[in-house]
């Protein structure tokens, strides 16, 4: 990781642990209210994308800062609207420590390169999919999401849906019931052990990202070994077992 990502990383655990507001359930014609899930939440998220496009094609800046905002009924209570600039930098965004920052190089803690996918892919007229890991708004804790994105004049902007909010509890992912528990128990834990349980999250991700760098670098051992074995030697000692 770059030194610029990992202290966009920093920033951005900082700012999740403060959190900001939910802003605007069921706010203006949007009609949706903070407890939409399931299958109402992905379509939601679709419609949303839609008015996306409309707001910036009538006034790209007024957009902007709407959706920052999340107000005109872009926002519900995990579901937003960001944006990142031709240049990388996010323009949009309900995290302030995510604003007016170069985000290409912002990663989750398998390696995905989420920004850089977007901002590369977008197409006018096209809504696109990618799933990643990302905290939920006042979250410090990265679960499965699914992005819808477009490009909208100069700009990527996307709008994205929790697993854990498409999925009922019991058909949800592991991951995703495991990010529900911790969200629930962050909320729970008395701003005295904050700190603390703060630090344990962050040790339970390092060594779950841990792990994972063993299994990939076991993995391209075993290809290395499959590739150093002479096809023909394995013949030839066939052949000779054979006689």
């Amino acid at each position: 990781m770059s030194g610029k990502a990992s202290t966009l990383s920093a920033l951005l655990l900082i700012g999740s642990v403060a959190g900001s507001p939910v802003l605007a359930c069921g706010d203006s014609e949007a009609g949706l209210s903070c407890d939409d899930s399931g299958s109402g939440a992905e379509m939601s998220a679709k419609w949303m994308l839609k008015r996306v496009v409309a707001a910036i094609d009538r006034d790209e800046a007024a957009a902007l800062s709407i959706f920052t905002k999340g107000t005109d009924g872009f926002r519900t209570a995990d579901t937003y609207v960001f944006c990142v600039g031709p240049d990388g930098v996010m323009s949009a965004h309900p995290n302030p420590i995510l604003q007016g920052h170069d985000v290409r190089d912002l990663h989750d803690k398998t390696g995905n390169y989420f920004i850089r996918t977007m901002v590369d892919a977008a197409k006018p007229g096209k809504v696109s999919m990618i799933r990643y890991l990302f905290p939920k708004p006042g979250s410090t804790v990265e679960e499965p999401k699914t992005t819808y994105y477009t490009k909208a004049g100069d700009q990527t902007c996307g709008v994205g849906v929790y697993d854990s909010d498409m999925l009922a509890p019991k058909a949800a992912t592991p991951d995703a019931r495991v990010a529900q528990l911790r969200q629930k128990l962050d909320s729970q834990i008395p701003a005295s052990a904050k700190a603390d349980w703060t630090a344990f999250l962050e040790a339970l991700n390092a060594q779950a990202a841990a792990k994972t760098a063993v299994v990939a670098e076991a993995r391209r051992n075993l290809k290395a070994a499959a590739a150093a074995l002479d096809p023909a030697d394995q013949k030839t000692a066939g052949t000779e077992g054979a006689d």
